[in-house]
């Protein structure tokens, strides 16, 4: 009964069953697909604990990675992110002679907190210990390395500096 129910809410049933409804309706695969499509896309990859991660109201995201190994994550409300945007608050120290092969990392310390209003555009990434106030634009492609981003500057390149 549960599949039908997801079926119909996908593909719902027509009045009219001429051969020219038929035609033209895209086929049930074809909205299994998008719909799955749409879902997966909208949905963060999270590196570490969940309960690390806090996100507001109105928030877009498009598969977003979340790296909560050495901190927390607080994203404000309406904030928009763009495709393949990194927020990661881990960082690997080597361990004094244990070899290249040995990290250890830090558990807490280096928070990401995004206020409100913030768009973070398509493949950036920001580093933390890292805090960015309201309305702030980080451009496609910028590296942001930790510190504070003023409210209401657009910043850009890598390492990302305010443009405006």
């Amino acid at each position: 009964m549960r599949a039908r129910h997801l079926l119909r809410s996908i593909y719902p049933r027509r009045a009219s069953r001429s051969s020219r409804d038929r035609i033209y309706r895209p086929r049930l695969s074809d909205r299994i697909l998008n719909f799955l499509a749409r879902r997966l896309t909208n949905t963060p990859a999270v590196w570490g604990s969940w309960d690390k991660v806090e996100i507001g109201e109105d928030v877009f995201l498009v598969n977003t990675l979340f790296n909560t190994s050495s901190g927390r994550i607080v994203v404000g409300d309406r904030t928009f992110f763009g495709h393949n945007v990194c927020l990661l608050t881990g960082t690997h120290h080597l361990i004094e002679g244990a070899g290249a092969g040995a990290l250890a990392v830090p558990v807490s310390g280096r928070d990401i907190v995004i206020g409100t209003g913030v768009w973070i555009a398509s493949n950036a990434t920001v580093l933390g210990p890292c805090r960015v106030g309201d309305n702030v634009v980080i451009a496609a492609g910028a590296v942001v390395t930790g510190g504070e981003l003023e409210a209401g500057g657009v910043y850009a390149g890598i390492p990302a500096r305010r443009i405006k």
